[in-house]
């Protein structure tokens, strides 16, 4: 009886010059896509091969509006968030408000252990994917106003600035709603500093250096998706960004009416 070959066995290589097996490395790419890489202990890269994965498909869902602040810690991200939930709230509009990371269970975990950042990158994408599937994408379905404290974009600026690759990031975040309109506070590295201080010990996401790579990182995703991307000075007093924030609702989307 013919039996399966084992994942193994199938991605095995010799290296044509020493015979020795060579190394397999996997990178997944946007579009279910899956990169091996073949190198040899003594003679380096081999060969590349790209194959189709099969993963279990996710409904997006249309409708609704979805809304997500943006910036680098001490930004203003919750206040603002905050401020402008009850300000449509008031306005007679359904919001639902939600933060990521979402799972308390895995907040916990990120801030409690050293996670290398690919594995970081997975923790905020289950995270994610669990936010989008309870919350998020039924509330969007009912027509609903979104407004979340991060999104993927956070990953796109956060991960990339520790090194890992937007590709790598997209494939892990496949099938879910990008914001329609993404609040990016933006505010000077010595102020945010200034403003984390305060409230005590600062974590490792907050170090001086990793985060002026971070701001600049989320500037240029900001330029990348100009049509998706308002960028607010956030240094300003809370009522002016607030107000900012809400003109800027209403030329684009004629809310609060």
């Amino acid at each position: 009886m013919h039996r399966p070959m084992s994942s193994s066995k199938r991605f095995e290589a010799l290296c044509p010059l020493c015979g020795a097996p060579a190394r397999v490395l996997r990178r997944l790419k946007p579009g279910n896509a899956l990169i091996l890489e073949y190198y040899c202990p003594q003679h380096g890269f081999l060969k590349a091969e790209e194959l189709r994965v099969k993963l279990p498909s996710r409904r997006l869902a249309e409708g609704g509006l979805y809304l997500a602040f943006e910036g680098i810690d001490g930004s203003g991200k919750t206040t603002q968030s905050g401020i402008l939930h009850n300000y449509l709230r008031a306005h007679g509009y359904e919001v639902v408000l939600v933060r990521e990371p979402w799972v308390k269970a895995i907040k916990e975990f990120l801030y409690k252990h050293d996670v290398d950042p690919d594995a970081e990158t997975y923790l905020f994408a289950a995270d994610r994917i669990i936010l989008q599937k309870e919350v998020v994408l039924p509330s969007l379905e009912q027509g609903k106003l979104v407004i979340s404290d991060r999104s993927v974009f956070a990953s796109l600026a956060y991960q990339v600035a520790r090194g890992v690759d937007e590709d790598f990031i997209l494939a892990v975040n496949r099938s879910i709603r990008f914001p329609d309109l993404v609040f990016l506070l933006d505010l000077p590295v010595e102020e945010a500093l200034r403003r984390l201080s305060s409230r005590g010990q600062l974590t490792r996401f907050e170090e001086r250096e990793f985060i002026e790579k971070v701001r600049m990182r989320y500037l240029e995703l900001a330029e990348t998706h100009k049509d998706r991307f308002a960028v607010v000075d956030a240094s300003k007093p809370v009522e002016e960004v607030h107000r900012r924030i809400a003109e800027l609702l209403r030329a684009r989307y004629g809310i609060p009416a």
